[in-house]
């Protein structure tokens, strides 16, 4: 990358500024181009300063100076390298008194230049301060090119190549530091003039000497290559009798391929796919995501399906990732044989306050015909109130059903609760006489009614298998016995405490099934640890398996031989 020469002859015959305008006009070019300039920060600094407000335009010796280098930087601008990630980067970076500034360089070659003007509180700071905010800006600004891959720092600052060695830091330092760390790099000292950027350390030592220094034992894994059952068995040995095997090399004794370590069956496999997963800056990804961090440095066969084991098993992501489930088939109530003899109820709570002070409504539907009553009430109303609101406007307008749907809390109906049984008919009291009058009239209007209902409970039948098979794609029919434990995911409106924030887990510790009422609820024993009724849909409920697969990733090759 160059900068264009058109405008090199107004840049070489800009006129001396008179005022501010002015100065902010070439100031404001010159910025524009300030990534070929080096040290363009504290060369520009004098113009910097007359730019600002209630600041007194005076042109002096040190403007004209910074005004003509400034021209002269723009005219003869160095050329700029294209990255290529394929090589490791190299960092210079370096702090004066007014100003910091950096180079992003490849084999020598700058890439990009950076610079910044020191200002305020920045100004007293210590020498060793002045040069690690240089570096700590220089990481901040191109952090999207040094993260993925192990970089080389230069700097003529003898103090910062025992950055990782210092035990006692202030709170700035103690910052500065916890960011740097997050980078894989190395710092090399560089001692004046005198001394020439080396070659960057390669990817496969970095590696190597950050997993020694972190992983207790790993150096025995270069045993582990020797076992005749190592998948790397034949392959290692080929590079160690300086045979060329394709894609594969020995450095220091470790096996790479493709600049990856490769790491044989042992316990160490399952420590860095749990480092990769969840340790860390880490957060707790997915499968997928935690195989493409892990590749990127490591290689084993079916490293994919170790991924998968892990991520499968872990206990974080079975809390924090719950959802409901598709379990349990849709499965319809019994079809009535006629109007008002199977009834459903419930309620509708919350509202706004009537003129007659009711705040609910009791809905009572009949389950043959559709037809609904709305029924006004409040929230404290008892099951004795229920109760005679259902004999006020139901049983004296269509007499008493003969089932009536069950509280999904008290499990029996409002009447049995009030007077321990459930209402008979008149009909079934006393069965009546057998009457020797018949109308013809009479006689066709009730086959009339006796057909259409059997019309109706057929096209309502015919509905319902339409409806089980639609609602059942997708679904699978899931039982649990009792004793099983199970996970329970903690729904919004029944565990309101337990999901106020975005980041609470979605699913708690296992419960153990008491009783299986039918095939879509269960009864659990929560151990008084919530105050809610412990009957779950089974869409609520998953088999708590954390533990029960095994996960073949801490096998060693040569215990398995001496066994």
């Amino acid at each position: 990358m160059v900068v264009n020469t058109a405008p090199l002859k107004a840049i070489r015959e800009w006129p001396t500024p008179t005022n501010a305008l002015e100065v902010r006009s070439f100031h404001g070019l010159a910025s524009f181009y300030r990534r070929f300039i080096k040290d363009f920060s504290c060369i520009a600094s004098p113009l910097t300063e007359l730019v600002k407000k209630h600041v007194k335009f005076e042109w002096k010796e040190k403007q004209e100076n910074a005004f003509n280098e400034l021209k002269e930087k723009l005219i003869k601008a160095p050329c700029l390298a294209l990255p290529n990630f394929d090589k490791s980067f190299e960092i210079e970076c370096d702090a004066s008194g007014i100003g910091i500034e950096a180079v992003l360089m490849q084999e020598k070659q700058p890439i990009m230049l950076f610079s910044e003007k020191l200002n305020g509180a920045q100004l007293n700071y210590p020498t060793y301060d002045k040069e690690l905010h240089a570096l700590v800006r220089a990481l901040k600004v191109w952090q999207h090119y040094l993260w993925p891959k192990e970089f080389v720092i230069y700097t003529d600052h003898e103090s910062l190549k025992r950055l990782k060695g210092q035990t006692k830091l202030n709170n700035r330092h103690a910052k500065w530091v916890e960011f740097i760390e997050t980078f894989p790099y190395v710092i090399h000292y560089k001692k004046g003039k005198d001394n020439v950027v080396v070659n960057a350390l390669s990817r496969r030592y970095a590696l190597f000497s950050s997993l020694s220094a972190k992983v207790l034992g790993f150096k025995h894994m270069i045993e582990l290559y020797n076992v005749e059952k190592s998948e790397f068995y034949d392959v290692y040995a080929q590079c160690l009798e300086g045979k060329n095997v394709q894609d594969y090399i020995v450095f220091d004794g470790i096996l790479f391929r493709k600049g990856k370590l490769c790491v044989p069956k042992c316990s160490i496999r399952e420590l860095l796919v749990k480092e990769a997963h969840g340790g860390g800056l880490m957060g707790y990804f997915g499968e997928f995501k935690t195989y493409s961090m892990l590749c990127e440095h490591f290689y084993w066969l079916k490293m994919r399906k170790d991924v998968n084991k892990v991520c499968k098993q872990c206990f974080k992501c079975k809390e924090a990732k719950s959802k409901t489930q598709p379990h349990g088939l849709y499965t319809p109530l019994d079809v009535p044989n006629e109007p008002w003899v199977d009834i459903s109820r419930n309620f509708v709570l919350g509202l706004p306050k009537t003129r007659r002070h009711h705040d609910s409504i009791f809905v009572v539907v009949d389950r043959f015909s559709k037809m609904t009553h709305f029924i006004p009430c409040n929230k404290t109303d008892d099951a004795t109130n229920i109760a005679n609101l259902f004999f006020r406007e139901v049983v004296r307008l269509h007499g008493i059903p003969k089932t009536l749907a069950i509280h999904s809390t008290t499990h029996c109906s409002p009447f049995e609760v009030v007077y321990g049984f459930n209402p008979l008919t008149p009909l079934d009291l006393s069965p009546l006489p057998p009457n020797m009058f018949t109308s013809d009239v009479a006689s066709s209007r009730a086959e009339y009614i006796k057909t259409l209902h059997k019309e109706i409970k057929e096209m309502i039948e015919k509905k319902n298998q339409k409806l089980v098979t639609c609602k059942n794609q997708g679904r699978k029919e899931l039982i649990f016995k009792p004793g099983d434990w199970v996970w329970v995911h903690l729904r919004k409106e029944r565990f309101p405490d337990q999901r106020k924030l975005k980041l609470q887990q979605r699913r708690d510790d296992p419960f153990q099934v008491l009783e299986r009422i039918n095939n879509n609820a269960y009864k659990l024993d929560l151990r008084g640890k919530y105050n809610v009724s412990s009957t779950f849909n089974v869409a609520d409920l998953t088999l708590f398996d954390v533990g029960n697969e095994d996960i073949d990733l801490r096998t060693n090759p040569s215990q398995e031989m001496g066994e």
